[in-house]
C-alpha cells in the first residue's frame, strides 16, 4: 500500500451518566471503503472524584462489564491497529495514525 493514505473517520465514543463524549477510537478506511486500521485509545479506571473503579458496568443489571487496567505509564494511551495486531503505542491518536501509515507504507 505504499504511499496511499488512508480516510480517517471517527468511531466509538465514550457514553455514559455524566460522562463528556470522547472519542475511543478512529477508524483507517483505504480508498475502496473497507476497513483496514484502528486507532484505539485504552480506557483507564473510572474516577468518581475519590474512589476509582477497575470493572465499570455497561448496563443496568451489570451482565456486561468493562476492565479498565490502569493507564500506561509512559502515557502511551493509544494503541495503532492494522487488522487484528498492534503495531504501535503513542501518546496522541495523531502519532498514533502516523505509525499506521507508516506500517502501511513498509509492507
Amino acid at each position: 500500500m505504499s504511499g496511499a493514505r488512508l480516510h480517517w473517520k471517527r468511531g466509538r465514543q465514550e457514553e455514559g451518566a455524566g460522562v463528556s463524549p470522547r472519542t475511543l477510537e478512529w477508524v483507517g478506511y483505504d480508498n475502496a471503503g473497507e476497513p483496514v486500521a484502528r486507532v484505539v485509545r485504552v480506557q483507564g479506571p473510572y474516577s468518581t472524584g475519590w474512589r476509582s473503579f477497575q470493572a465499570v458496568a455497561r448496563d443496568a443489571t451489570a451482565t456486561v462489564v468493562d476492565l479498565r487496567p490502569a493507564c500506561p505509564p509512559d502515557g502511551a494511551g493509544w494503541l495503532a491497529c492494522v487488522g487484528p495486531r498492534v503495531v504501535g503505542r503513542a501518546g496522541q491518536p495523531l502519532q498514533a495514525v502516523r505509525a499506521v501509515e507508516a506500517t502501511l507504507d513498509e509492507e
